[in-house]
């Protein structure tokens, strides 16, 4: 039952995540983000295949990857000025442009840990010199 639930509302947020793509406003990556934990978590096969559309995939990848310096600096500039023109021009002084600006400065935060790129460990494996380990028992022995 629990998986078809999880199949059901992946779907949902499948779909307002391909709508967000054309409709300002509506956060893509996050509703595709979600779509793959959904799908992880109820069907393999919806799984793999969400990773390896041409559309979905490009997202996922993106994020696991992670966004260089300057990705990041466009994306949350992109995303500061659709705050900006929402708290400014559609809000009138009040609440709810306080409330916008937080929910920015909330966004801004989550971008910068989640979408930061991914440095990958370097493993560098310890070896003697022929010459060290000569030295070594030279001065054991």
């Amino acid at each position: 039952m629990i998986k078809y639930l999880y199949i059901t509302l992946g779907l949902i947020t499948l779909s307002l995540g391909l709508l967000g793509i054309v409709t300002p406003g509506l956060p893509t990556t996050p509703l595709i983000l979600l779509t793959g934990v959904l799908f992880a978590k109820s069907s393999p096969r919806l799984h793999q295949k969400l990773l390896d559309n041409k559309l979905t995939g490009r997202y996922i990848r993106r994020v696991n990857e992670g966004f260089s310096i300057k990705g990041l600096l466009i994306s949350i500039g992109l995303m500061w000025c659709m705050v900006s023109f929402t708290a400014f021009v559609v809000f009138d002084y009040g609440t709810m442009r306080f409330v916008m600006l937080g929910l920015g400065a909330i966004g801004t935060i989550a971008q910068i840990i989640v979408l930061r790129k991914k440095r990958k460990a370097v493993v560098v494996p310890l070896q003697q010199d022929d010459t060290m380990a000569d030295e070594e028992e030279m001065k054991i022995s």
